[in-house]
Order: structure tokens, then sequence, then C-alpha cells
């Protein structure tokens, strides 16, 4: 049987399979009884799990969540896959005719060798001075989390306002995909380019609310910002948004 998935309003949704569990979120307010600070949480929980074929009364209670489009499948989907995007950090040390100072890359390659090659041959075309490579690092990120490039170019045009790259890290808050022995959620690392930090985090949950069904996260661990130059990642290894939808 031919697979078909397909975004669909709640009310034609009857009798379709959800490719991912649907939540109800909130924000929670936890207070620090020493310090007397009160941090906001987001949290959520499972209304209809994965695999569910939808019926009238599933559709009623999704409808009473305000949700309003859901990701569906013909046929129940049982397994995930699990994307994982092969980044290199490159560290570099460049000296031009201002003097030394110090370069951060990200790359898409195969191996460490490869990264540094093609961020030599970068420099070599594009910028004017010596190099030499101190440091090549393997990246574990799961999502790469891009704004357009027209609204960078926009935002920037003016020589004086930059876009920023972030590293977030999420709690899953699924379970089973949890450590059994510790009882802890794994976290996920996120690479988020963004005007500022309160923007990064409104773009990691518009694009993960948008399109993003393999997991379901209830809550940021930390969100700092990268001092990075540029990140060349692959347009199918990216996932866009606009600050429209934000």
């Amino acid at each position: 049987m031919e697979i078909l998935k397909r975004t669909l309003p709640v009310e034609e949704a009857k009798g379709w399979h959800l490719v991912q569990n649907e939540c109800k979120t909130w924000t929670e307010d936890i207070l620090d009884d020493e310090t007397g600070n009160v941090t906001s949480v987001e949290r959520s929980e499972v209304i209809l799990c994965r695999g569910c074929k939808l019926t009238e009364i599933d559709i009623l209670a999704l409808k009473e969540n305000s949700i309003g489009n859901v990701y569906v499948s013909n046929i129940p989907l049982k397994g995930n896959k699990q994307e994982h995007v092969n980044l290199w950090e490159t560290s570099l040390k460049i000296r031009d005719k201002n003097g030394e100072k110090k370069k951060t890359y990200i790359v898409t390659a195969e191996s460490p060798t490869a990264a540094e090659r093609f961020i030599s041959d970068y420099l070599e075309v594009n910028v004017e001075c010596t190099f030499e490579a101190v440091k090549v690092s393997k990246l574990d990120y799961s999502k790469v989390i891009k704004l357009y490039d027209t609204e960078r170019d926009e935002y920037e045009q003016d020589g004086k306002h930059w876009i920023r790259w972030y590293k977030s890290q999420i709690f899953a808050s699924i379970e089973s995909d949890g450590d059994a022995e510790t009882g802890s959620n794994p976290i996920k690392n996120i690479l988020v380019q963004a005007t500022d930090f309160e923007t990064a985090l409104k773009a990691i949950k518009t694009v993960m609310g948008r399109n993003e069904y393999d997991e379901i996260y209830n809550a940021f661990k930390t969100m700092q910002e990268l001092n990075i130059d540029e990140v060349f990642i692959p347009d199918e290894s990216v996932l866009y948004y606009s600050n429209n939808e934000i």
C-alpha cells in the first residue's frame, strides 16, 4: 500500500492516522524559594498518541485544545527515523593587514580533513590573508534552523546589524526515549539563526510546531549565543523560517 502523509484541517482528518503525538501546551511559572526568581517553563501533555486513527470524539478533543491542523498518514506508522546533521566546527587563526584574529566556521563534511579543506578553499577565494587551522571538532546537532536568506540580507543591509547563531538544548518529553535507569529525559541540541535571543526561542517553537513531528519537546534547558562567523550547510539539511511566522 502506498504511504500518504499530509497536513489536514482537524475537521477533515477523520479516519486518518496521526504521524506524531498531539499535545496541549501551557506555560508554568516556577518560583525559586531561595532567590525569589520566577522562571517560566513550557509544559506539554499528550492528548492523542502517534498512530491513533482519528474518530469524531478524537477530533472534538483536538478542537477543544485549539489544535487546528494535524499531520496524518493513511496507515499507522511505527518507526521513527532519527535525523542528525554531520557538522564540524573549524577554528582558525587569521592574519591580515589588521593583525591576527580568530574565526570559527561550521561546515557539513564527511570528515575533519574534508571540513578543513572546505574552509581553506573558501578563505583562499574570499579573504586576503594567511590562515592556520587550530582545531576541528565534530558537533552534535539534531536540527539546524535558519532565517530565510532574503530576510537576513534585509536585516544586515545597513552594515550595523548582524544575524547571530545560538545553541539550544531541549528536553524531549517522550518517556520511552529517556534513560531507563536514571529516569532522565534525553537532550537534543539545536542550532538556530536569529536576530536576537528571544527570536531564537520563538523560531525553534515555530519550526518544531510547524513540521517536525518525530519528537515532542516540553522545556528548554539552555540557550547560548555562539561566536560563529559563518555556517555552511546544504539547504536540504536546514529548516527555514520567516520572522512573519513568529
